[in-house]
């Protein structure tokens, strides 16, 4: 009796707690775009209202030595350069949240971001993207 007072909490609190996450639905330009044109803006768009309360753009540098995966976690910023924004987090819950970028130059980037979902969950991601050209 009690097992099944356990598994039906467990099948009734489960959906719940899914549904309140907030998770990234769609990025624009999406993750692992090559592009042609630099985007002017990005745009994310989540499952349900979040705010986005950190964004950050990093311009890749090409090293000549490879760091181990180690070394780069350890120094968060020590591969990209940081493209200044002028961005501040509204910390507005929506589901879709615009970013006016600057001009960017050709080359790999990659996008930290993150965000708070209505019940107070945090999500984070990593996304990136490369300008390329014609």
């Amino acid at each position: 009796m009690f097992k099944k007072i356990i598994a039906i909490f467990i099948l009734l609190t489960l959906p719940t707690k899914a549904l309140s996450h907030s998770p990234l639905k769609q990025a624009n330009p999406m993750d692992g775009a090559l592009l042609t044109k630099a985007p002017t803006e990005y745009k994310m768009l989540f499952k349900s209202p979040a705010k986005l309360i950190k964004f950050e753009i990093f311009q890749k540098v090409q090293s000549e030595t490879k760091k181990s995966p180690l070394l780069k976690s350890l120094l968060k910023n020590s591969d990209g350069k940081l493209v200044k924004l002028n961005y501040k987090s509204s910390l507005v819950l929506s589901e879709s949240h615009l970013i006016k970028l600057p001009k960017i130059n050709y080359g790999s980037y990659e996008v930290r971001w993150r965000a708070m979902g209505e019940d107070g969950h945090v999500l984070k991601g990593i996304l990136t993207f490369e300008v390329k050209g014609k």
